[in-house]
């Protein structure tokens, strides 16, 4: 019923998905053709579940159903992992008392809480899926790693009762057992191919951001200096914060976030100078810094282009598997 979700996200290109499913099929896997899958996400008028970061739903696929609450959890460097509860059910609907009772903040009244839900977004996508069999785990034996391939759209009424939607595009690779580093080495392979990106958002946030408006008109600026004297786990924490957000900014149209790209590039070459005997991806981020700072610096330089790159998610993904080392 209960298990930590230890999940990475890959926005796609449309475009690059065919030579994605290829590469999948290269691996041992078992294969699940796609499913039709639907989402409902409650929530409070007054978001009581997002302020104790929770999400609900249900979940429907082939007449069955599913109730699912995912509680507080942390991303690292786009690596999600959140605890998760899964109740099956026999008709869609609410159940509350279903979950273990440990997960609710102290006096929380349940039936209450229960009759103050309702529906707030929901999502509606085919799911193709490839259970893969990848690396060797310190803990001993191969890692089993779900890759699911999800497209559709996110849909919900906003604040002015005007219905938005939200594509859907995106590989999710989710850790079964085994060691998480197995989830880099294989998304970096992946990287190999241009048209992927490093997501930082839920289909749940991206769900809110649709039912309450969240435009971002702009983004704050990046500190010129760094606290070099902290522990090197926070500065990397630091650092890819900074980049994704940045990276959201650009890609949503904000030319700022270019800037602060930039500044976030000049951070992670100090860092490698700095630290270059104990990061063991030295060598391939020292080849791929310079190729990406001139690339976004280049006069007409475009978000869509460079931060679907395998270079720049190859950066990332090295940052991101030295900050593991770093927290284990």
């Amino acid at each position: 019923m209960r298990s930590i979700e230890v999940e990475l996200k890959l926005s796609v290109k449309s475009d690059a998905i065919p030579a994605v499913r290829q590469q999948l099929f290269q691996f041992p896997h078992t294969y699940i053709s796609p499913q039709h899958l639907t989402n409902i996400y409650f929530e409070t008028p007054d978001n009581q579940l997002r302020r104790w970061d929770m999400g609900l739903r249900i979940r429907g696929f082939d007449g069955h159903y599913e109730m699912t609450i995912k509680t507080a959890g942390q991303v690292i460097g786009g690596l999600h992992q959140r605890p998760e509860f899964n109740v099956p059910l026999q008709h869609p609907k609410l159940d509350l008392a279903q979950f273990p009772s440990h997960i609710w903040p102290e006096n929380t009244d349940l039936a209450l809480l229960q009759s103050q839900l309702t529906e707030l977004f929901s999502t509606d996508f085919t799911r193709e899926k490839w259970l893969v069999t990848y690396g060797k785990s310190e803990i001993g034996g191969q890692s089993k790693i779900e890759v699911v391939l999800d497209q559709g759209c996110v849909s919900a009424e906003n604040t002015c009762s005007e219905t938005q939607t939200s594509p859907i595009c995106e590989f999710e690779l989710e850790l079964q057992n085994g060691h998480v580093t197995d989830i880099l080495s294989l998304a970096d392979q992946l990287a190999s191919l241009n048209g992927l990106r490093l997501a930082n958002k839920s289909k749940a946030a991206r769900g809110y951001a649709l039912a309450y408006g969240s435009p971002r008109n702009a983004l704050p600026s990046v500190p010129d200096k760094l606290e070099w004297q902290q522990p090197l786990s926070v500065l990397l924490t630091q650092i890819l914060a900074q980049w994704q957000e940045q990276e959201e900014g650009w890609l949503s149209g904000l030319a700022e976030g270019q800037t602060g790209l930039v500044q976030v590039l000049h951070w992670v070459t100090q860092l490698t100078e700095k630290q270059a005997e104990r990061l063991p991806e030295f060598g391939l981020l020292s080849d791929l810094l310079p190729t990406l700072k001139d690339a976004l610096s280049t006069v007409g330089a475009e978000a869509e282009t460079l931060c679907y790159s395998s270079a720049w998610l190859q950066c990332k993904l090295a940052l991101t598997r030295w900050l593991i080392a770093q927290s284990r």
